[in-house]
């Protein structure tokens, strides 16, 4: 047998990283308008910025980010009751994907800010002090852990596709925004790989915990089942592909990863009552939502 190797398409890449910082301004404290050849993040970890940019003009409150895009003239300027905190990360990118960050604000998920810490740790294996100070030219560390600076670069490529698949799928709603961080990460695992086979097992193994714990959790938050949450799933999509496309029952079978047409059957009966003939014949694509 011959094995074929795949070349893996980057939808971005970080070429290169400006500056890293944390830093704690003061009451009232205020930037002029600059511009640079290279994007800007700012995420406010605490207080608020009012930012003025080519983009966006208005607040940015705790926990949300936004992006300069490079070549646009942007300040900011704190609040004179309260001190504010932010990371500030000034990196090169061969995409203007990322342009979608720079016009409102973005509120992203816990496990997205969690990585943004990752980052920021890693940064200082990379870069020598201070990160607390506005210092134009970061040295680099002579002697740091194996792979710091790559490691650096792939959690600051892996974070920014993140926001942009957050963006694309509603990551942020206020539902979400409420739920264990790990029944949100197992969520939006399953949004992506439903069509698949998953065990609970392998998302006990995937998420760090065990059956029970997983299974109670997700039941307490979702109200459903692991598995009756994945059979939903499946369910709506099966609904949608016999009504919205002419593909025979086989192929739709095949694409929900069923392991034949006689299993997708039992199953589409089960959810619906009728066989996926049936329910093709008695409804139109504009009775299901």
């Amino acid at each position: 047998m011959k094995y074929v190797s795949k070349q893996l398409i980057d939808t971005l890449r970080v070429t290169g990283i400006v500056n890293l910082h944390f830093f704690e301004f003061d009451n009232d404290f205020t930037t002029v308008g600059e511009r640079h050849p290279f994007y800007e993040l700012v995420f406010v970890n605490s207080g608020k910025l009012y930012i003025s940019s080519e983009d966006y003009m208005g607040e940015l409150d705790k926990d949300q980010l936004i992006i300069h895009r490079q070549n646009t003239v942007h300040s900011l300027r704190c609040p004179t009751n309260e001190s504010t905190s932010v990371i500030i990360i000034g990196f090169e990118c061969d995409s203007d994907i990322i342009d979608t960050f720079s016009y409102k604000p973005t509120e992203p998920s816990t496990s997205v800010i969690r990585q943004l810490a990752e980052i920021v740790k890693e940064g200082r294996n990379v870069f020598k002090p201070p990160y607390n100070v506005p210092v134009y030219d970061m040295k680099k560390k002579k002697h740091q852990p194996k792979g710091a600076e790559q490691m650096l670069r792939i959690l600051l490529e892996c974070l920014l596709i993140r926001l942009l698949r957050g963006h694309s799928q509603g990551e942020s709603d206020q539902k979400r925004a409420n739920m264990p961080l790990m029944i949100q990460e197992m969520i939006q695992y399953v949004n992506t790989n439903y069509r698949e086979k998953i065990t609970i097992d392998e998302l006990a193994f995937l998420f760090n915990t065990n059956r029970a714990t997983l299974c109670k959790e997700f039941k307490h938050t979702t109200g459903k089942t692991v598995v009756g949450f994945i059979n939903d799933k499946k369910f709506e999509k099966a609904k949608k592909l016999i009504l919205d496309t002419n593909d025979s029952f086989t192929h739709i079978a095949a694409e929900l990863n069923f392991e034949s047409i006689h299993y997708f059957t039992r199953f589409f009966k089960k959810m619906s009552g009728m066989t996926p003939k049936d329910f093709r014949k008695r409804y139109s694509a504009s009775d299901i939502e």
